[in-house]
């Protein structure tokens, strides 16, 4: 056999990914989604499943410039694609899935050196009385209420980003049912990872909440859903993703303002004001307090600016102290 049709034997092949992606009946619909992008990448990319497999898909992605989050989730979908063929022995012979992971480690060393936390916008909250403060259409003509229901429904979003500071996922797949049109305070949702977690909100999201769906006059178990094209189905992720960059435009915040920087925000905001990492830990629903910790402890100035003016000495107080 050549070269040339020995590699083409290694390359990874359609029918194995579909086969994975079919096993993977735990899964939420988004990852399911996410994994087949990335997959159906790895096909395009016709890598050679040899121990370099994931160090060339990493790069391949690099070249492509898609985002490191995005990156860092196509490289697990395939990393667990190989976990699979591994158990189901359909990796070539020879193929040591450890090595490989050791060679994608050593490529993304610098990478992999710390996590590059985005500052989010100090005037994030802005958004939120952006919304708030547009007036309200009377509902005097069809036009004027499906405007009162877009700016209802936009006030909510918003304040339940900010409130919860839930992944937009989190949001975009609440039902009425959950937040009990308003009078839930605590909503138990199935989160990353498929894992149950709270979402908290404010009495400023309730009275949001509350008023959008009060408004409303569809059957739709949706909380979040369309009032024009694909009405009463319920919103998109990127949707929501328009609404809070139609507003950052507006109010001129920084263009990397997203639906995710509510997350990063009050996360930093509840630090700096003290809470506990192992609280926010669980407020963010992470799975462990070193997530917490690795992206956002560091952000706490305003607790470790308070401490080092109480605890901190000047020269002249520290040279003192050591003639006590």
């Amino acid at each position: 056999m050549s070269s040339t049709s020995e590699a083409a034997s290694r390359q990874l092949k359609a029918d194995t990914v579909s086969a994975f992606l079919a096993s993977l009946h735990e899964a939420s619909p988004h990852t399911r989604t996410a994994y087949r992008a990335g997959l159906t990448l790895a096909l395009e990319a016709k890598l050679v499943l040899d121990e370099d497999f994931l160090k060339a898909f990493s790069a391949f992605l690099a070249k492509r410039k898609f985002a490191r989050a995005t990156r860092q989730l196509y490289l697990a979908a395939l990393r667990r694609l190989l976990q699979w063929m591994d158990a189901n022995d359909a990796l070539p012979p020879g193929f040591n899935r450890a090595k490989a992971e050791a060679r994608l480690r050593t490529a993304l060393g610098k990478a992999r050196a710390g996590y590059r936390h985005r500052q989010p916008d100090p005037d994030l909250p802005k958004i939120v009385t952006f919304y708030d403060a547009q007036p309200l259409p009377e509902p005097t003509t069809p036009q004027n209420k499906l405007k009162r229901l877009e700016l209802l429904r936009d006030r909510a979003i918003m304040h339940t980003l900010y409130a919860s500071a839930g992944r937009v996922s989190e949001v975009a797949s609440l039902t009425r049912a959950q937040v009990a049109d308003g009078r839930a305070s605590e909503v138990l949702i199935i989160g990353k990872g498929s894992k149950q977690r709270l979402l908290l909100l404010t009495r400023e999201a309730q009275a949001a909440i509350h008023a959008y769906c009060a408004e409303r006059d569809d059957t739709s178990s949706a909380l979040f859903i369309s009032h024009r094209r694909g009405k009463g189905q319920p919103l998109s992720r990127m949707s929501i993703w328009r609404a809070v960059k139609r507003a950052a435009k507006a109010l001129g915040l920084s263009q990397t303002t997203s639906p995710h920087a509510f997350r990063h925000y009050r996360a930093t905001q509840l630090l700096n004001e003290g809470m506990p990492l192992e609280s926010v830990q669980a407020y963010l629903g992470h799975a462990s307090p070193e997530t917490t910790r690795t992206v956002y402890a560091h952000t706490r100035t305003s607790v470790l600016r308070d401490q080092l003016n109480t605890f901190g000495l000047s020269p002249d107080e520290a040279l003192k102290s050591k003639t006590r």
